[in-house]
């Protein structure tokens, strides 16, 4: 099995997120961290938290409040 969480995986012009979800990461492309925290709230029905979400910063994910995307 592939290890899909753990590489950016967002269409081109877009930067990779993941958010921490209830049973796993939900992979997002986004523009900015506002609309990563949308496309997430579009995944899940749990109450969406910033510090569960994480961004792509070239070579790992870091948590998005780390490095500003």
């Amino acid at each position: 099995m592939i290890d899909t969480c753990n590489r950016p995986l967002a269409a081109k012009g877009l930067t990779s997120y993941r958010y921490k979800g209830r049973y796993d990461w939900i992979m997002i492309g986004a523009n900015d961290n506002a609309d990563a925290l949308k496309q997430a709230a579009r995944s899940t029905h749990d109450t969406i938290t910033a510090d569960r979400l994480q961004v792509w910063n070239g070579s790992q994910y870091l948590d998005a409040n780390q490095l500003k995307a």
